[in-house]
């Protein structure tokens, strides 16, 4: 059988994520490799807006296609352009947002909706669709019967042994992976070795997907996917890589007793960093140039106002052993829409202070699916996913909107270059780098570019067109186990 899995597209006008990072679909490649005997193709919309074409060149039997929240409309979209070449193609819509609000799939171009992990019901739907039996059968899927109706199958128990997972089929996007890159790295490998986070934050929905369960590689089968990596540069894309310090010790010993030599980025929280900074320097021996902390805030306040379970004394240490190792900082803030110019002022300073040279600034989002939707349901100022990209107040500010987003834009203005020159001076970066880098800081200085998707200033899609799952979501959460 053959089957075109579809990264889909949406228009950032040139703001947020996608200035910093363009990761490959990993989740994709992933779903591509626990289906192994059936011609696979992956096509990446962001890069590659061919869609009409791979559907009359590789005439496919299913079409997959997933989705982030603001990816909605166009998996959508893509759904009813498959149908409309063929209404024989099967099309299935899967990953995050369809597992948390699967309704805002129900439509008659979409066959089913997979629900959690693909190596779960992927196989097993693959299986069925080309035998050509029923989808009854077939565990953690919502299906399209023949009346039209959504039928919900038994949820599976099974877990994920992440040690028997396949190499991600990462020959799939072999065209495109010059294109993909992690701030100066590019081209750049992503590999993720664990999944899921065991923390509570408000404004996450990694763990409501994961159903409060985490897991992680051993350290061999993490150095097995490094020898298979065709990249100098690899980002640990794990929510939190340095969880268990024990395993990534022994990670970092493999690497070096293997003789491995790759340049290395990873996320990780600074509470892991400030309880073993011994392991920042062993991995900063063997190729750790960068880390993404999700600082969130510079005070007490703000981590608690997010349920961060952690202060604002840990984020300094983890910055100063970082600092102490020649590591790359990229701090990761939260602008609440609640702020004053004080706040703003107070978030400036810190950063200055602490020479933190790359910055992620987000506006509080309640993202459907997690518990700060819930809670800020009804002051909700649309349900239009495009604006729930982070850069975007889809809740009341407490400045004037036009300030607000001033000063938003503001904290990516960069005026000291001095510690980017330092870096230079290091071998860390180059001129180039600088440039770069400064060149994606000033396009997110332009404070007007906010306004386009902004609820009460600029263009969003009236209430009344809010989807199912928009709705549903403002209702409590299922409990997690």
């Amino acid at each position: 059988m053959r089957i075109l899995l579809v990264q889909p597209e949406y228009l950032s006008e040139g703001i947020g994520f996608r200035l910093a990072a363009m990761p490959e679909p990993l989740h994709l490649e992933m779903a591509a490799a626990v289906v192994p005997d059936h011609e696979l193709r992956i096509l990446d919309m962001r890069l590659d807006g061919g869609l009409n074409r791979a559907l009359r060149e590789f005439q496919p039997d299913l079409v997959a296609v997933t989705a982030l929240t603001v990816e909605v409309y166009s998996a959508r979209d893509v759904a009813r352009q498959v149908k409309a070449h063929s209404a024989d193609i099967f099309t299935v819509v899967g990953g995050h947002h369809a597992t948390l609000m699967p309704e805002d799939f129900y439509i008659p171009e979409v066959n089913a909706v997979a629900l959690g992990e693909a190596e779960i019901v992927f196989p097993a739907l693959i299986g069925a669709v080309a035998d050509g039996r029923g989808l009854k059968s077939v565990p953690n899927l919502i299906w399209q019967d023949a009346d039209g109706r959504f039928v919900r199958n038994a949820e599976s128990r099974d877990k994920v042994d992440m040690d028997s997972l396949p190499i991600p089929r990462r020959d799939l996007t072999a065209d495109y992976r010059d294109e993909y890159f992690f701030l100066f790295d590019k081209p750049d490998t992503s590999v993720a070795t664990g999944r899921g986070c065991p923390y509570r934050c408000n404004f996450c929905s990694v763990w409501q997907f994961y159903r409060g369960r985490t897991a992680q590689m051993s350290p061999e089968r993490v150095l097995t996917e490094l020898k298979f990596v065709g990249t100098d540069h690899v980002t640990f894309v794990d929510d939190n890589f340095l969880m268990n310090n024990r395993r990534e010790n022994a990670i970092a010993d493999l690497i070096r007793a293997e003789g491995i030599q790759m340049r290395f980025s990873m996320e990780c929280r600074t509470d892991s960093i400030a309880r073993h900074p011994e392991l920042v320097e062993k991995w900063r021996d063997i190729g750790l140039y960068a880390v993404l902390l999700g600082l969130e805030g510079a005070s007490d306040k703000t981590l608690k106002s997010v349920n961060k379970s952690n202060t604002a004394k840990i984020n300094d240490e983890a910055l100063r052993v970082l600092r102490d190792n020649g590591i790359i900082i990229w701090g990761a803030f939260i602008v609440d829409p609640d702020w004053t110019e004080d706040d703003f002022k107070q978030l400036r300073d810190y950063v200055n202070r602490q020479e933190i040279t790359h910055t992620q600034f987000t506006i509080l989002t309640p993202l459907p699916g997690t518990v700060l939707y819930r809670e800020k349901f009804a002051d909700l100022l649309t349900y239009d996913y495009l604006c729930f990209d982070t850069m975007h107040a889809v809740l009341p500010t407490r400045l004037p909107r036009d300030v607000f987003y001033q000063q938003f834009a503001n904290l990516y203005r960069q005026t000291d270059l001095g510690p980017y020159y330092d870096l230079v001076r290091e071998g860390k970066l180059t001129i180039d780098d600088v440039k770069r880098g400064k060149g994606m800081l000033d396009a997110m200085t332009h404070w007007e570019r906010f306004l386009d998707k902004d609820p009460v200033l600029g263009r969003c899609r009236d209430k009344s067109e809010a989807l199912p799952g928009a709705l549903n979501a403002g209702r409590a959460l299922p409990a997690t186990k």
